[in-house]
């Protein structure tokens, strides 16, 4: 991936063009257009194209990176990233509503990393009788990427099994809060945890029925959750409580 801009200012992005992916297959994944529609919208007037000029690029290549392992990789430049000015060029609101608004990701549809359908429901009901709060189940997969992101703009709490449907961090205010789940067969990867750090979230890891602190993340890197009989939901409520309070 590399990005050019006619000076050198990062936030005068003028042309981003992908050497690797041919055909504009960068743009999007089964269809939808995921991609080109965020860079449009942090650079509206971007040219996607092999500019003329090579005199002054910036290059992006996670190959390059610590074989690869880009996500571990970045939680050393944690404390670099300025979640406040990726909002800005994102363009995300900064709009609390009166409620805490909690979403989960559900991925009862999807043929991996699913949870077991009476774990599904136990939680979802258990979630439901939290008094005073929006509480949203989302099939992310079955609504327009434009909801998608309103949606992470408005959410304090996104809950939700290992899997892409957490990359929705990215498009939450600063300072919120995300809580992973991890289900029997997969092991700790640092993907969710490194971008929620990232955004200022606190981040909650769910592994083997039981809450996973960061320091514990070292150790169970490469071993995967072995058990699963709940979502246990005391965590939960209690982040809940200080969303209301931070209200």
């Amino acid at each position: 991936m590399v990005f050019f801009a006619r000076k050198p200012d990062p936030d005068k992005v003028s042309h981003i063009t992908f050497h690797r992916w041919e055909n504009g297959s960068w743009k999007h994944k089964d269809g939808h257009i995921y991609n080109e529609w965020i860079l449009k919208r942090m650079y509206p007037g971007v040219i996607f194209d092999k500019p003329k000029d090579e005199s002054n690029l910036i290059i992006i290549d996670r190959a390059k990176l610590n074989h690869g392992n880009i996500n571990k990789s970045w939680c050393k430049y944690i404390r670099h990233f300025d979640p406040y000015l990726w909002v800005r060029t994102l363009k995300i609101s900064r709009n609390p509503g009166p409620k805490p608004v909690v979403t989960y990701v559900s991925r009862q549809d999807a043929r991996v990393r699913s949870l077991a359908p009476h774990i599904h429901d136990k939680f979802v009901q258990q979630m439901m009788e939290i008094p005073d709060i929006e509480f949203i189940i989302a099939k992310m997969e079955d609504m327009e990427f434009e909801h998608q992101f309103d949606l992470a703009n408005r959410t304090d709490l996104l809950i939700g099994v290992h899997g892409n449907g957490l990359s929705h961090a990215a498009f939450m205010r600063p300072h919120r809060n995300v809580v992973e789940i991890y289900t029997p067969g997969w092991a700790f990867q640092w993907d969710y945890y490194t971008l929620s750090k990232m955004m200022g979230h606190e981040y909650l890891c769910i592994f083997n029925n039981s809450v996973c602190m960061p320091h514990m993340f070292v150790k169970n890197q490469g071993v995967p959750c072995t058990h699963f009989a709940r979502v246990p939901i005391e965590p939960i409520s209690a982040i809940i409580d200080q969303i209301k309070e931070e209200k």
